[in-house]
């Protein structure tokens, strides 16, 4: 009996090895497929960047270039400069600008929010973790009519450093904060206590204590929050159109791409002056990103 219980639990574990294998593989398999698809299309417009005509990029729409034409690039700006009257200078200062003011405003109060949700009880307390949740879900683009006669009326609108000062999505970001919540919520109370044996305050066990340990996830939101900033432009559509960024500025560059007369390699050759800032950060942060903090020092 014991040997025929041996044999079934023998044919139990070797299935599972088996099915385990399976799933590896087929796994790894949609990933690479994935991330080939997802290569496509950069590699579609770097190669046609350096191409030198549409007729080429017809021919041999993935093949390397007959002859580098660098000159492409050095087109987009004069075009831009010309004959759209936009400074390029100024499109790149906004971009910066607006990449990084406001993710560094969201990331320091959502993590204020999200530690004193996480380690402190007060009145009030599930109202605004729920409040937190509640302008998650809260349809963003129903409000736009009425967010933008209230702009208009307080002579916010079109006004850069306004809107950074006066837009919610400048002080909270709900995703971000539930991250950080649960990051907080792990992390023992026991680090706190020893700082307070010691002498010190509350401001001395957020600063020095636990916002270094939650730091590599602030800064992986902010590498994220930093790309979707730089490559956005509805924003300056809606709220900024007489101060564009680089993204809203190739935006109106592309609608008026056959009045200009712009080959396809010169049209992506500026889709690539696009990509190359956040495509570097994303490569020099990518392992940061991914990884996971392992935060330890309590002697059991």
């Amino acid at each position: 009996m014991e040997t025929v219980k041996l044999k079934k639990s023998t044919t139990y574990n070797r299935g599972l090895e088996i099915t385990s294998k399976i799933v590896y593989w087929i796994s790894w398999i949609l990933l690479w497929i994935q991330t080939i698809s997802l290569l496509i299309i950069p590699i579609y417009m770097i190669l046609t960047s350096l191409k030198s005509s549409n007729l080429e990029v017809v021919k041999n729409p993935f093949g390397l270039p007959k002859a580098f034409v660098w000159e492409n690039f050095t087109v987009i700006f004069t075009v831009i400069e010309e004959k759209l009257e936009l400074s390029v200078t100024n499109m790149i200062g906004v971009s910066f600008i607006m990449s990084t003011v406001p993710q560094i405003l969201i990331l320091f109060f959502t993590t204020c929010f999200a530690y004193v949700e996480a380690k402190y009880n007060f009145i009030g307390k599930k109202f605004f973790f729920n409040f937190g949740i509640v302008l998650m879900i809260i349809p963003i683009v129903g409000n736009t009519a009425a967010s933008m006669q209230i702009r208009k009326a307080l002579n916010v609108y079109d006004n850069l450093f306004l809107h950074i000062m006066t837009s919610p999505s400048g002080c909270f970001s709900g995703m971000n904060f539930l991250m950080l919540y649960a990051a907080f919520k792990v992390l023992p109370w026991d680090y706190a206590e020893s700082v307070f044996i010691d002498g010190g305050n509350g401001y001395t066990v957020f600063f020095r204590i636990y916002l270094p340990m939650v730091l590599p996830q602030v800064f992986a939101f902010f590498v994220l929050g930093f790309m979707a900033a730089w490559n956005d432009y509805s924003t300056y559509m809606v709220w900024l159109p007489s101060t564009p960024n680089v993204a809203y500025g190739m935006y109106l560059f592309n609608l008026r791409a056959n009045q200009f007369r712009m080959t396809q390699p010169e049209l992506m050759a500026g889709f690539t002056i696009v990509m190359i800032p956040t495509a570097i950060l994303y490569i020099l942060t990518q392992n940061l990103i991914t990884s996971k903090l392992v935060v330890g020092g309590l002697k059991g």
